[in-house]
């Protein structure tokens, strides 16, 4: 098995292990929310699985929490970091015990059931190991729970499905979203970021933040107006946030975001027909925020229903698009109903389009499914889960059509998105008529820029500006058992 260790690169991965050696991140990458999350849950003996889309910062979590042990002045050398990569011949599960058995023995100096202290070993990118789940689980049992895991990887299905099974009670699932408009502003050293902690509230609380975003509206509107343009077209990833040019903003999420996740997906489940399926998720990038019509799409792009069916879940594997699900009583009728597909990302709409500020201005219509979609994403990250009790989902009864109804609970809240400021009375009907059906005393509606509280029909309707909608609580927990 030592023919499969590279000790050079082990120990060029691990500098802490040498005397006297530093190990820094660049400062200018901030803590994501998620950092702290995972920070406290250090101290459970739990496996710790970061999943996400490249590029996202998972390798900057762990570098990040690697940092944080060494400052807890825990024993270097009980510290181990690996690196897993897409181009190697060697990503096999025997190379995987070598290598944790190479830690062990020769760093440690130790048989896994000899430790006695606890010890973290963090994998980067562990999807490019097929059957990995049953090694972590033959180590953090034969260590007794010393060995604590922290993994991350870019494919759900390979990394959740089967460690239902194989790690069921050994394992917390977290995902890494792209970057929230608030963690943006951070990445942007925004001197009047700290305003936005005092919105803890969620969307539920609007009447109570109500007063407080029309004070944040009159201190710093354009300001966050032309901030949020950026975030919404192409500053939802760490690395893009400081290109510069516009044009380059673009090329790196087509190339290094985009471009990698496909490239990725169509390796790992072995993609026999690639340019039908770079059309297909072309396609699904354009037609963000539109209903999920797949025997249309077979048609037009010349794939079988069955193979688009397939390559549409192993997109969703790769965190490339996520479906939200026409209202219904039950989950399982859900299911079978109607179905909007949104990008993960607004920002991968823009890129395909190659769009920029300036048509903001310049063609303002265009950019009403793209805001859908970062609307979508903020939902998504506050209010989705599995439980009926907190979910999204939109409404539709004939021509009629509400973006979004969002359950907390037993509250529900329906939401318009209006990216623009001349929006009559007519065009919010269908809002209305369900705030009275529904006995619900207030509906939003996301705006361009128009902020007011109005009432309509003896029903209230707040309308609330994209850039301030997307502060509204941004701060809760990532975590997902």
């Amino acid at each position: 098995m030592a023919n499969f260790i590279d000790k050079n690169d082990i120990n060029n991965n691990n500098p802490w292990w040498r005397d006297g050696e530093r190990f820094s991140v660049n400062p200018n990458l901030i803590y994501r929310d998620l950092y702290f999350t995972v920070k406290n849950d250090l101290k459970i003996p739990m496996i710790l699985n970061i999943l996400g889309l490249r590029r996202t910062g998972k390798s900057t979590i762990v570098k990040q929490l690697i940092i944080k042990l060494l400052n807890d002045n825990i024993n270097p050398k009980h510290i181990f970091y690996y690196l897993f990569d897409e181009y190697t011949n060697i990503n096999t599960r025997e190379n995987l015990e070598a290598i944790l058995n190479f830690y062990l023995e020769n760093v440690l100096g130790k048989k896994v059931y000899e430790l006695k202290d606890r010890v973290y070993i963090f994998l980067d990118e562990i999807q490019y190991i097929p059957d990995w789940q049953p090694v972590l689980k033959k180590y953090y049992d034969l260590s007794d729970k010393k060995i604590k895991f922290i993994i991350t990887g870019s494919q759900s299905i390979l990394l959740r499905e089967k460690s239902v099974e194989t790690l069921a009670g050994r394992i917390f699932d977290y995902y890494l979203p792209p970057l929230s408009f608030p963690e943006y502003l951070k990445m942007k050293n925004i001197d009047f970021a700290d305003d936005f902690l005092k919105i803890k509230q969620d969307i539920f609380s609007i009447e109570k933040n109500f007063k407080l975003l029309e004070d944040l509206e009159y201190k710093y509107k354009q300001k966050l107006f032309d901030l949020s343009k950026e975030y919404i077209l192409s500053g939802q990833f760490p690395e893009s946030v400081n290109i510069e040019d516009p044009e380059k903003k673009n090329i790196y999420l087509k190339e290094s975001v985009i471009g990698k996740v496909v490239e990725d997906i169509m390796s790992i489940y072995d993609i026999d027909k690639k340019e039908n399926f770079k059309i297909l998720a072309n396609h699904l990038f354009i037609n963000s925020a539109s209903l999920l019509e797949l025997k249309n799409i077979s048609e037009k792009i010349g794939l079988s229903f069955i193979s688009l069916s397939k390559y549409f879940e192993y997109m969703k594997s790769g965190y490339l698009f996520k479906i939200l699900f026409k209202q219904h009583k039950t989950l399982i009728k859900q299911g079978r109903t109607l179905k909007k597909n949104y990008a993960t990302s607004s920002n991968f709409i823009s890129a395909i389009r190659n769009y920029q500020i300036r048509h903001f201005e310049e063609a303002p219509e265009i950019f009403g499914h793209i805001v859908e979609t970062a609307v979508f994403n903020f939902l998504d990250k506050n209010y989705s889960g599995n439980a009926a009790i907190n979910r999204i989902s939109f409404w539709r009864k004939g021509e009629k059509e509400i973006d979004f109804i969002v359950n907390k609970g037993k509250k529900q809240l329906p939401i318009e998105v209006k990216f623009t400021n001349n929006i009559n009375n007519k065009e919010l009907s269908p809002l209305v008529s369900y705030l009275k059906n529904k006995k619900i005393d207030f509906g939003i509606v996301v705006t361009k820029n128009k902020l007011e509280k109005k009432e309509i029909n003896k029903k209230i309707i707040y309308f609330i500006p994209c850039y301030l909608f997307l502060l509204i609580g941004a701060y809760q927990s990532e975590k997902r058992a």
